[in-house]
């Protein structure tokens, strides 16, 4: 089996769910353009298998989700990583969804 190529049109892809980390196994070559974005979004890197499969499993927002969707929780998962310095993936996975839940509420 090939490996397959992760750059920034495909990044979203790559990105565990349930973890909020890319999983360079060996599957996979990341771009330079995706590591830079991986950067900016706060995503970790680890150069090693990912958990089990159904860790990484997307989960049920995010496969209810459309695309500008997902995007919009990784955008604001980024911000709170950069300019509130929160770490923990589980926090910025709960916080990020609690938001866009308040945005599509008061839209």
């Amino acid at each position: 089996m090939g490996k397959k190529l992760v750059g920034t049109d495909n990044l979203d892809e790559a990105i565990c769910q349930a973890t909020g980390k890319v999983y360079a196994d060996g599957t996979i070559i990341l771009t330079p353009g995706a590591k830079d974005e991986l950067s900016k979004r706060g995503v970790p890197i680890v150069y090693g298998p990912a958990p089990e499969r159904a860790e990484c499993a997307p989960t049920p927002m995010a496969e209810a989700a459309s695309p500008g969707l997902e995007k919009l929780v990784l955008a604001v998962s980024a911000i709170l990583n950069t300019q509130y310095g929160i770490k923990n993936p589980e926090q910025l996975k709960v916080l990020s969804c609690q938001v866009v839940k308040t945005i599509k509420e008061n839209i």
